[in-house]
């Protein structure tokens, strides 16, 4: 099922649910709102949990339902401008700054690094002026997920 989306400001969380699945960690409420997908351990998904209002709880991962962003408002503006990066294709900080009316890439890396769904919303899709750039959970995660969308469009 394809969760339904939805970007939020920062709230408490309450209970969550925190496990690995497809190779990453989700943290899950318990009515099944997505709100974290990371290659992070869970223990670090757990202290971003505790920090954003939320309350790591035990048990099976429900089935995701919806999938939920909680950020900033400039990260929230970020998030959902990459989201309009089609799969297969790529944009520079730079581009994805000026399409926001920002003036700095730099910015939109950082709000890019804070990204609690990862490939959900996808930030590996922006890249340096000059090469690949960073990607929070390393270049060569980066430079397969690309990879991997590319060679699925040209199918």
């Amino acid at each position: 099922m394809r969760p339904a989306w939805s970007l939020r400001s920062a709230r408490a969380l309450g209970p969550v649910r925190v496990g690995r699945r497809g190779g990453l960690t989700e943290a899950v409420t318990p009515d099944g709102e997505l709100v974290h997908r990371s290659p992070l351990p869970a223990a670090a998904v757990r202290r971003w949990l505790r920090a954003h209002g939320g309350e790591p709880i035990a048990g099976e991962l429900p089935t995701v339902r919806s999938a939920r962003a909680y950020g900033t408002t400039f990260q929230l503006t970020v998030w959902q401008a990459t989201l309009r990066i089609p799969s297969g294709q790529t944009q520079t900080y730079g581009q994805l700054a000026k399409s926001i009316g920002c003036g700095s890439a730099r910015a939109v890396g950082v709000a890019l690094g804070a990204n609690p769904l990862a490939g959900l919303i996808p930030c590996h899709r922006v890249v340096a002026a000059a090469g690949l750039g960073g990607f929070a959970w390393g270049s060569d995660r980066k430079r397969a997920w690309l990879r991997a969308e590319t060679d699925g469009a040209a199918r």
